[in-house]
């Protein structure tokens, strides 16, 4: 399992209503490289969301076993959980989760503050990670004060400035317009060009679906090969 970035062996899920089991995943298998991009489709409740989480670390599986960058995650306490997602995934959702109460800059530089590192080295990689994203101008600017595509791009910075091995994004544009999504998705495969990292991505974009290395399509509790 070292040589990939993220891979989940055996993964299921089933989510528990008072005395009634709900399977969504089921037997899962799935290996990511480094520097990929994986798009995941399917439709609306498939559990597209659901498996983003697992493989993220973000949610324990009825059962199987997730590996990020090597290390077994079902091995882990939630505070080595937590250690391993900030040193190894970013992550984009469809709303931007930006803290509103700071600025462009304090939200990128969060990561990095949070690995303790001195906040004037934190504060010049955030400003150089909003310049490449195209908001040097926007720095100081509140998520309220910034539009859709620019909370988006922040969210985007916010999620790379850790230099992670994987970026899991959800629906990333889906609350943009055509222009908006177009734009984001294209700095998304620069930065994968230039910076290695891997990308999975779920999302209904058909556009965003086919530049992707590989698309998988989750039906029936399964990821199959498109």
């Amino acid at each position: 399992m070292n040589d990939f970035v993220i891979a989940c062996e055996g993964l299921s899920k089933v989510f528990h209503q008072g005395k009634v089991s709900v399977p969504v995943l089921h037997d899962i298998n799935f290996h990511l490289k480094k520097s990929e991009r994986v798009a995941i489709v399917g439709a609306s409740g498939s559990g597209k969301s659901t498996l983003l989480h697992l493989l993220g670390g973000l949610d324990e599986p009825s059962a199987g076993d997730i590996f990020i960058m090597g290390h077994n995650m079902s091995e882990q306490n939630e505070t080595q959980k937590g250690v391993t997602r900030n040193q190894h995934l970013g992550f984009v959702y469809q709303f931007h989760h930006l803290l509103p109460e700071f600025t462009a800059l304090e939200n990128v530089a969060m990561p990095l503050l949070i690995r303790r590192m001195p906040k004037a080295l934190a504060y010049e990689k955030a400003s150089r990670l909003l310049d490449q994203v195209g908001l040097s101008h926007r720095l100081t600017h509140s998520p309220g004060e910034l539009s859709g595509g620019e909370r988006q791009r922040a969210a985007l910075a916010r999620a790379l400035v850790t230099e992670p091995a994987c970026v899991m994004a959800d629906e990333p544009t889906g609350n943009l317009d055509r222009q908006n999504a177009n734009a984001v998705f294209a700095l998304m495969l620069e930065l994968n060009q230039t910076l290695g990292t891997s990308f999975i991505i779920v999302t209904h974009d058909t556009q965003i679906a086919a530049s992707a290395d590989r698309t998988l399509r989750l039906m029936d509790g399964q990821l199959l090969a498109q």
